[in-house]
């Protein structure tokens, strides 16, 4: 997934600021998947999951933001498991 481009027009002061809180977003991308990891429950689980996706989209990765809803509608167990896996990969990269 390639870092988003910051849209266009924008002024560079706020462009700039914009891209150091996505760099934030990016940065606590690994205590998100802790919580996702450590959810005790689907209610706690899904939580998490929702607020993943909704700020995914709010930085500009709507794709990451599409995989954790992926999770949230995963109606089985094993579909569960692999969409958790493929947003563990796409945080994975992103984050390293």
């Amino acid at each position: 997934m390639a870092v988003p481009a910051i849209p266009e027009g924008l002024d560079p002061a706020l462009a700039a600021r914009f891209e150091a809180i996505r760099k934030q977003f990016v940065a606590g991308l690994a205590a998100r998947q802790r919580d996702i990891d450590a959810a005790p429950d689907r209610e706690a689980l899904d939580a998490a999951l929702h607020r993943l996706a909704g700020a995914a989209g709010g930085y500009g990765y709507g794709e990451l933001g599409q995989l954790a809803r992926q999770a949230l509608q995963a109606g089985d167990a094993s579909a569960l498991a692999a969409s958790l896996a493929h947003l563990r990969q796409t945080i994975d990269r992103l984050a390293g």
